[in-house]
Formats: C-alpha cells, structure tokens, sequence
C-alpha cells in the first residue's frame, strides 16, 4: 500500500482498478479505517472505475499528528493526497459513510471544481450533535467514561456506527444487555465480539491514542456547520443512502431538500450501518447510479 506525502503528514492509500472515474472512498471516525470500504464496496466498484482507499489522519496506518483535526484540515489532506496520487486535476467522485460524507461535502464546498459527484451513506448534514457527544464521552475519564459509554451504547453509538467509532476499549462485552439494545447495538456488538483480539487492541489504541494525545475532539467541535446555504451551493449530483431505522435519517431528508440534485435513498430493515446491513443494496444503488453520471 502506497504512502503519501501530504501536508507534512504521511498517509496510508490503496489504489484498486485501472480505468474509468475515479472514486474516493471515506471512512468514518475512530474506530475505523479504509478496510470498512475494502471489505464492501472497493472490489466491485473497480471493477469499472480507478477506487482510491485512504486512511483519515490519525486513522488506521496513517500518521496521527498532535493537531490539524477540524474538518476543514481534513479536506486539505484528501485535497493533497489527490495531488500526490497523480490526481490533482481530475474531478473525483467521493463515497463518504457517517463523518466521511459530511467531509466530502465539506471538500465538495472547497473544492467544487474537484468533485464530479457525491455518495453519502448515513452521512451527517451537520456536526454539532456528534461533536458535542463525541466530547462529552472521550473527555471523561475512567468509570465515569466506561459508565457514560455504557449509557449511550443503546443509541448514540449505536445510531453513529456499526463499527464502534467510540472508545469501547473498557467495556465488558459480555455484560452488555443485548435485549435493551436496537438492532444497530446488538449488531456493533456482535461485531466487535469476532474481531481479533490483535485488530481490536490496533484500533482501540489507536483511537484512545487520537482522543489522549492529539486535538481531535477540541477541533471537531471547532468546525463550522453545514448551513443550508453552503450545501446549497453544491451543484453535483448526489446520492444519499440512509436506513429507515436510523436516527440520521433526518440528515437525508434535509441533503435532499436543500442540495440541488440529489436521489434519497431509504433501506427499510437498515438502521446507520447501511454499509454493512445493506451491502448488496448498497452496491447495487451505487452501481446504477455511476452508470448515469460517469458512464
């Protein structure tokens, strides 16, 4: 897996396919990683179209630098990682799931001439819910940390991934109450659980690393919001994919009233984890959708 050189910061990509668009896949927070697209939608899409994976800043094996966290500097990132592949004067169509399609709608503000078209799956339109909560669970320490976990893993958690973007390093799996859970909670845990214990120690390290040591959590909640008018302005067709069950749904409801040319799509039985509940549906929509606008 090639490394880039961007901005001073190194990151971890993987390019699949030879030909056709180019495809930006981008993961979501935490505990996660390219590997999330890797193992769902990476193969089949290269089949037609040249799909860059990457690891976020302080993600996965990039470089987890002390700053440069807020949402904006993570588009810079995408914005020089594009220029170190050989990619700096094409436009891109970006895949985000959860945070990642709220940055790829961010660098699609920044950057509209970069950007051919947007899928968003369970993206989030804006940022002051996950912000607020994602720093009122990483700051605390301890039992009050492990206690506020517990509380939120039923909805918050649950609702904002299906792969643990939270720092779950200190729960007792075991003890968790499966039937007070939703499905997207019994599903979180359930995957948590076949991890291997080698992975599962990387990540939460990893994540318990970015929350301890870096700025993470305070330039998250530094990052201005998506208003209407910026997401207005975004003129590329967009498709957003959302579950029926999921809290974010909202979020899709809004993207598509306000972005200009944008397809709803709602799975019924999907709560947030669209990506890895409803893969086969997933990859389906997406691949008609490029076959309309990068044919």
């Amino acid at each position: 897996m090639p490394e880039v050189l961007a901005g001073g910061v190194r990151f971890n990509t993987m390019t699949l396919g030879q030909a056709g668009p180019v495809v930006v896949m981008i993961h979501g927070l935490l505990i996660d990683n390219h590997a999330s697209f890797y193992m769902t939608l990476a193969p089949a899409v290269a089949k037609r179209a040249r799909v860059v994976l990457y690891d976020l800043r302080g993600h996965g094996r990039s470089e987890q630098p002390p700053s440069g966290y807020t949402v904006d500097d993570l588009a810079r990132d995408l914005a020089g990682i594009l220029d170190g592949l050989g990619l700096g004067g094409e436009a891109v169509i970006l895949v985000g799931h959860s945070f990642g399609g709220h940055l790829a709608l961010r660098f699609a503000t920044l950057y509209p001439e970069r950007v051919r078209g947007l899928v968003l799956l369970e993206s989030h339109s804006g940022m002051s819910e996950l912000g607020e909560q994602m720093a009122e669970t990483l700051l605390l320490k301890g039992e009050a940390r492990l206690e506020k976990v517990k509380e939120l893993f039923g909805n918050w958690l649950a609702q904002h991934t299906a792969r643990g973007h939270a720092d779950i390093g200190d729960l007792d799996l075991d003890a968790l109450d499966l039937e007070a859970m939703d499905k997207d909670g019994r599903a979180t845990v359930e995957r948590l659980t076949r991890l291997p214990r080698r992975r599962k120690s990387s990540m939460v390290t990893t994540a318990r690393a970015l929350r301890d040591h870096t700025t993470f959590v305070q330039d998250l909640l530094a990052s201005p919001p998506l208003v209407d008018a910026t997401l207005a302005s975004i003129a590329c067709p967009v498709l957003a994919v959302y579950g029926a069950d999921s809290a974010l749904r909202t979020d899709g409801e809004r993207l598509a009233r306000i972005l200009p040319d944008c397809r709803l799509e709602i799975l019924e039985d999907c709560g947030h984890g669209v990506l890895f509940h409803g893969t086969a549906q997933v990859r389906g929509l997406l691949g008609a959708w490029l076959d309309e606008v990068a044919p």
